[in-house]
């Protein structure tokens, strides 16, 4: 069995990519990065998916980061199913 190991400066850089794909993983409605507010995928992603891609890693998955699903629905957001 076979291991690859990093460099503390490599996993530093995979940290730090990794926080600022999580800065830009949000998308509005329009298609923009909240993070920077443009068209993803924007420059930012980009950039950091290479960094992935240069050492043969992938990013953490955290639970919750882009907040889908976790908006509160208020009454105005529940239409009747048939409208009256």
């Amino acid at each position: 069995m076979m291991g690859t190991y990093l460099a503390v400066a490599a996993l530093e850089q995979l940290d730090r990519a990794q926080a600022e794909l999580e800065r830009h993983l949000v998308v509005a409605a329009d298609g923009r990065c909240r993070g920077c507010g443009q068209i993803e995928p924007c420059t930012a992603r980009g950039r950091v998916e290479a960094v992935f891609l240069r050492y043969g890693r992938l990013p953490k998955r955290r639970p919750g980061a882009t907040h889908v699903g976790l908006r509160r629905m208020t009454a105005a957001d529940r239409l009747p199913w048939f409208g009256a």
